[in-house]
């Protein structure tokens, strides 16, 4: 196995030691610790089948809480101080197996997650997307808050808790336990996996097969024949030897993994760029309409307000037209006649793995070809417009963070490394924390950069199909934005 940052003292890796010092199963490990394109990952020493278990950990020897024990805190807020706790001077007085098992697992934590919550005001603001800065503002506050509560409470270094904080947040998982309690959890070993995205219909696919309690997700609590609890990881996907193997972290989008884990995947299929906050918003939205009768329009919003897929995200996606299916669907829904309405259903579309009004064309009555795509033509320029104006909010243009980008000369690969491995010690969380400020300031802001970019070229991509549809720039009211 490959430490990340040398080797632990008496002999092997530092993940080597942990792995026995936490009595991780299997004994003789599957997988190993190696540089990866992702900076670091596990990798497959043999050929392993879908759903075939990787790894388990006793939670004797994992670090949790249960969230939901009406305390008031928050499990992450009572994880990251109970991770301080462990790792600091107070565990020095435990007995000398333990103490070494968690200098161990320090040993294999980055000092520096590189999330954004973490970055200062004006570097977040440049990622530019206004829901974005907002989410990332809200965290960073959160994280300081707690933070400034922990020094005047508990005596914990401000810069401790801060990181502490990121660290719940990047490396924690959330399982029920054999009573139904929601744990959450840090667990040596099992947190070195990095994350690979979902295309969104395969992820849809697999929440519409879920059954009540399921999550799908590759790690669960489970019970060894003597009752005693095990945190197990399995594979979702089967690998062979010198493979990196992924799990899932959850559909997340680039802003909420760049916020809280650090990083963004490039191309990230999860990722989407809402025209529409909400369906109250895009119910408002009727400049383009003809205003429809009273009870249409009740009709209307009844049909959107009330459908399964009123909280799916009003937006557009990689992969162009065609990925924005959930958002079309909904304005065919705004510009069928009252008449055309009830042929209009909502189903599960397997290729997009999202709910999307389509046509009953098989009813007799339903709307001809024609008119279907008339308003199909209506709802792209609807669509297209709202992109236009949405792409005309950033400060910047694709071409200038492109040329600005350039000009950094600086090569973080595609996503930003954790940072500090071997140098989570007892002293480094009591010390006076010195960081150079302005080199990661210029590190992060490449960051905020990349993703303002990401989503620029979402939106232009778009565009750049209805183009080819044969849509003109008069007829979406295109200036110079675009």
């Amino acid at each position: 196995m490959v430490a990340a940052r040398g080797d632990a003292k008496g002999g092997g890796t530092c993940l080597e030691q942990l792995y026995a010092a936490v009595d991780a199963k299997p004994k003789v490990p599957v997988l190993e610790l190696r540089r990866t394109s992702k900076g670091r990952g596990m990798v497959a020493l043999e050929d392993i089948e879908a759903g075939q278990v990787m790894v388990r950990v006793p939670m004797r020897h994992v670090i949790h809480v249960i969230e939901d024990e009406g305390t008031g805190a928050d499990g992450d807020v009572r994880l990251a101080k109970k991770l301080f706790w462990t790792l600091s001077a107070e565990a020095e007085s435990e007995n000398e197996t333990s103490s070494q098992r968690w200098e161990l697992y320090a040993r294999m934590l980055p000092t520096r997650t590189g999330c954004a919550a973490l970055w200062d005001e004006e570097t977040i603001e440049e990622m530019q997307f206004l829901p974005a800065v907002e989410s990332a503002l809200r965290l960073k506050d959160r994280f300081q808050l707690e933070a400034d509560r922990a020094v005047q409470e508990h005596a914990i270094p401000c810069h401790a808790m801060m990181w502490a904080l990121s660290i719940v947040h990047s490396r924690s998982f959330a399982v029920c336990n054999e009573r139904g309690k929601r744990i959450r959890a840090l667990v040596p070993v099992a947190d070195l996996f990095n994350h690979k995205s979902d295309e969104p219909a395969a992820a849809g696919a697999l929440d519409m097969q879920l059954g009540e309690g399921e999550t799908g997700e590759a790690w669960q609590l489970v019970m060894d024949a003597h009752s005693k609890p095990w945190f197990q990881m399995s594979a979702l996907e089967a690998c062979i030897p010198g493979e990196e193997i992924f799990i899932n972290y959850g559909h997340e989008t680039s802003a909420e993994l760049l916020t809280s884990y650090g990083f963004i995947p490039d191309p990230n299929p999860s990722e989407y760029v809402p025209l529409y906050q909400n369906m109250h918003e895009l119910l408002e939205d009727d400049q383009f309409l003809e205003t429809p009768s009273f009870p249409t329009m009740q009709r209307m919003r009844e049909m959107l307000i009330s459908s399964r897929s009123v909280d799916a995200p009003l937006a557009i996606r990689p992969g162009g037209v065609r990925s924005a299916g959930h958002l079309l669907g909904c304005l065919r829904v705004l510009y069928a006649q009252d008449h055309e309405l009830g042929f209009l259903h909502e189903k599960f579309n397997v290729s997009l793995g999202e709910l999307v009004f389509e046509w009953e064309e098989s009813l007799d009555g339903c709307p001809k070809e024609s008119r279907r795509k008339e308003i199909e033509r209506l709802a792209i320029r609807q669509c297209s417009i709202r992109a236009i104006e949405l792409l005309a909010e950033f400060p910047t243009t694709h071409e200038e963070d492109v040329e600005i980008l350039d000009g950094l000369k600086l090569d973080l690969g595609k996503e930003q490394p954790e940072e500090g491995f071997g140098q989570v010690t007892r002293e480094w969380l009591h010390s006076e924390f010195l960081d150079d400020i302005e080199s990661r300031k210029v590190v992060d802001f490449v960051m905020a950069l990349r993703y303002r970019l990401q989503l620029k070229s979402i939106i232009e991509q778009f565009l750049e199909e209805v183009l080819k549809m044969g849509f003109d720039e008069e007829e979406l009211c295109m200036g110079e934005t675009f």
